[in-house]
């Protein structure tokens, strides 16, 4: 055992490669769980793109706009990052990713939150679009966002039909003042009658009683008794006129308004959500495919540097061209069967239903070569310390290749390494051949980017064998 410590304590890379593996477990877990901390907790940071198509609709004579105010409310809204755009925008950026979910007021949404209190109510909806094939996780915390504008759209409802209930019980109050103050009217008419009836009867009595001299005075008050009494009946007739213009103006004011339980239902919950989606992912499982994919061939690159034997040279081959080339077939032949197995795997095994084929076994086979070479580039050139240097770059990818989560809900560090990551594209080709559709990072665009990565490998390690096979001559020459 001594001795074995010795002769490990004596070779300084090997030490080095020993305490950077000892890190190995503490960068993973700080790398992997940084980049997905706290993800529900940063949505002001996921873009959502927000359709105002409502036209202006008339309630009581009133020109209302509800697709303008929900607007201005999310505009002070920051639990997500909301961005006002035209239909064609919030389509293009959903299908590309730009967008995790796109929120459409249709032109029918004043119109319809006007007739919620009439005898025929109309449901107000949100057409929502979303691409779970892009980022299944992304989709679900988008979710959220509906539930922002449903519930901003409840509350404006709420609000306007509180407003104009208030605004008719005060009308009709007012109604009622008025009817009471007809209703005196007829109070004092009818007294004047009694009253003036009381004086034609005097009158009479009088009249009759009376001698011919005194007949002229009683036939005064006579005429004048018919005058109160024509007034009393005309005062009497304003009164029921009032009393029944302002009766009728208040029915007339309620009766605008239907409240039935259908009516309640509807400014209760006025929202229905008509839900869309550009691809179709029917699991988790599926969401993660091309994460996992795109890790299992560079796990596979990694076991496989740690056990061939890149850095000798067998005896055959006697020049750099043959050195080099013999070394490519058997990393190419390895990516290579690689990919086929796992590829039969997932298509025959796991039955994931994959959109375009051709696409995706060719961006199989790119991923696991070009893996391959950059472990290969690696070892051959720095040993085993390579190796150590080839999980670094793993565990840098997991956090920076928006595998899970949104890149937008990490951190700076990652959002800053996320375009310069070969899995960032390996798994974004992935993605649109399995579901379909074409990113912000086209699958052309992709495939060019990792097959330059794989070309470049290939030269670097040419130039790593280039410069051993020298050495190597250099020392045959010295020796003889």
């Amino acid at each position: 055992m001594i001795h074995e410590l010795k002769t490990v304590f004596s070779k300084k890379m090997l030490i080095i490669s020993l305490i950077a593996v000892m890190f190995l477990p503490v960068i993973y877990s700080a790398s992997f769980l940084t980049s997905m901390w706290d993800p529900y907790g940063k949505t002001e940071d996921l873009p959502v793109a927000v359709v105002n198509e409502d036209q202006a609709a008339e309630l009581d004579d009133e020109n209302i706009r509800i697709g303008e105010e929900i607007v201005a409310e999310l505009k002070n809204n920051d639990d997500f990052e909301w961005h006002f755009v035209n239909s064609s925008e919030a389509h293009e950026g959903v299908v590309k990713g730009d967008y995790y979910a796109s929120i459409t007021l249709p032109q029918d949404f004043s119109a319809n939150a006007a007739s919620l209190l009439t005898d025929k109510p109309e449901e107000m909806t949100l057409d929502v679009e979303t691409n779970p094939g892009y980022s299944y996780s992304g989709k679900s915390i988008a979710d959220q966002s509906i539930s922002a504008v449903e519930t901003t759209v409840a509350s404006q409802v709420r609000e306007l039909y509180t407003e104009k209930v208030f605004e008719t019980v005060n009308e009709m109050n007012e109604g009622y003042k008025e009817a009471s103050s007809g209703a005196e009217e007829l109070t004092v008419g009818s007294q004047q009658l009694a009253e003036s009836a009381g004086q034609v009867g005097g009158g009479m009595e009088a009249l009759a009683g009376q001698s011919p001299s005194p007949i002229a005075a009683e036939l005064a008050k006579l005429i004048e008794g018919n005058k109160q009494i024509s007034q009393g009946i005309d005062e009497l007739g304003s009164g029921s006129a009032s009393l029944s213009d302002e009766l009728s103006a208040a029915s007339e004011k309620i009766s605008a308004y239907a409240f039935e339980t259908v009516n309640a239902e509807l400014i209760s919950e006025p929202v229905t959500v008509n839900k869309e989606t550009v691809t179709e992912v029917e699991n988790y499982g599926q969401s993660f495919a091309p994460y996992i994919i795109a890790l299992s061939l560079y796990v596979g690159a990694i076991a496989f540097s740690t056990i061939y034997p890149f850095r000798t040279r067998d005896q055959e081959s006697t020049t750099l061209i043959s050195w080099w080339g013999s070394k490519l077939s058997v990393i190419l032949a390895q990516g290579t069967f690689q990919a086929t197995l796992l590829a039969v795997f997932i298509l025959k095994v796991l039955d994931i239903p994959v959109e375009n084929m051709g696409s995706f076994l060719l961006i199989l086979f790119v991923i696991s070569n070009t893996w391959m070479l950059i472990l290969s580039f690696l070892v051959a050139a720095f040993d085993k310390v390579g190796n150590f240097l080839g999980i670094l770059l793993l565990v840098l990818q997991l956090g920076a290749s928006e595998g899970t989560f949104p890149i937008q809900l990490t951190n700076g560090f990652f959002q800053a390494v996320h375009p310069y990551s070969p899995m960032t594209y390996a798994i974004k080709a992935l993605r649109e051949s399995i579901f379909g559709f074409e990113g912000n990072v086209p699958f052309e665009q992709a495939i060019w980017i990792l097959a330059a990565i794989l070309s470049g490998m290939i030269l670097l390690l040419g130039a790593v064998y280039y410069y051993r096979f020298q050495k190597e001559m250099k020392t045959a020459s010295e020796l003889a």
